[in-house]
């Protein structure tokens, strides 16, 4: 008989939460990892996650870090703060261990083995402590936000996973998918896992950082025609250099069709802004902006909604301020379509 599989959740944020969650139901060994009064809510409550009327709530093992080696390892935390999750938790990870970075933006393992991606990993401490043969690429679908420490999702939880180096189709990762399965979360392994990487990120880099900066909701960025036309200034150079790596991404009209869809709903990154918490903008931002423009693919328009987010304090913007702001990037797309 084949023995529990022991799966470790970094980060009890609003990812972390949901994929704790689910995976108490899946029948693997399920440790997650927390800090302060958050590790102790664990200890007390367990985790819950409400997916559209049903609960699904799980008491996984609570520490501050991992301590034994496990089969799977998710780090669900933001991409600036990866190195050192994966510093403290490294007692967990063995030569074997599957690694899924849970991180949006651009990740450190696109290029393994080639190029290097800026900003990601300043102190090279994932290129030190992981083997890109371990580490699997990860786009999470899901749509969760927190209240008093549960999580509530509007939507099926659908991942797809992918190694960054080496064959999709080996034993361990089949079986990781089963208990995911188990869970409830929609799962997927495929060869080409970043074309899907790289779309997802075309949506988060044309509406994250504009939502942080003026705060308007993803219909409202759709349904705009200004800030519809500064998403769009946004994905052009970011879908040309895409091009050139020979990743084809969905047209504008599909973009802003999404923006639309997704409804009433803040970006991971206004709700962050919101919070006054550190914003993902190197990995969603500036790391695909410098890439690309290094490959002659400037983004006037993203640097603008960047310098604007770097000269305020206090974010999301509004009333007058933010207008202004709304009114400085407008003129940035129109010089530029001069």
């Amino acid at each position: 008989m084949e023995s529990r599989m022991k799966i470790a959740v970094i980060g009890a944020g609003n990812i972390g939460t949901a994929m704790a969650a689910l995976l108490g139901g899946s029948g693997a060994e399920v440790t997650v990892t927390a800090r302060g009064l958050r590790l102790e809510q664990i200890r007390a409550q367990g985790v819950a996650l409400c997916d559209r009327g049903t609960w699904h709530r799980a008491r996984p093992q609570a520490k501050q870090a991992l301590e034994q080696v496990q089969d799977a390892v998710f780090f669900c935390v933001k991409a600036q703060a990866l190195p050192q999750a994966v510093a403290e938790n490294i007692a967990g990870i063995g030569p074997d261990t599957l690694v899924i970075p849970m991180v949006n933006g651009l990740p450190f393992w696109f290029f393994a083995g080639g190029a290097e991606v800026p900003f990601v990993d300043p102190e090279a401490i994932l290129a030190r402590h992981l083997d890109p043969q371990q580490v699997l690429g990860a786009v999470l679908l899901m749509t969760v936000r927190m209240e008093a420490g549960e999580a509530l999702s509007s939507n099926t939880p659908t991942l797809s996973l992918g190694p960054a180096m080496g064959a999709h189709d080996r034993p361990a990762i089949a079986r990781l998918a089963r208990v995911l399965e188990a869970g409830g979360i929609l799962t997927d392994v495929t060869p080409t896992i970043r074309q899907k990487v790289l779309v997802k990120l075309l949506a988060n880099i044309t509406t994250n950082p504009l939502s942080a900066l003026l705060g308007d909701h993803l219909s409202t960025i759709g349904n705009s025609p200004e800030l519809a036309a500064l998403a769009c200034a946004v994905a052009d150079p970011f879908r040309a250099w895409a091009g050139d790596l020979g990743y084809a991404l969905p047209d504008n009209r599909w973009l802003t069709d999404l923006y639309i869809d997704a409804g009433d709903f803040p970006t991971s990154m206004l709700q962050d802004a919101r919070a006054g918490r550190a914003l993902e903008l190197d990995a969603i931002a500036r790391a695909p902006m410098a890439m690309a423009e290094a490959a002659g693919h400037p983004n006037p328009a993203l640097a603008a909604i960047l310098a604007a987010l770097d000269t305020h304090c206090t974010l999301p913007l509004s009333g007058s301020e933010a207008q202004i702001a709304r009114h400085s990037l407008m003129n940035t797309i129109s010089l530029e379509r001069i």
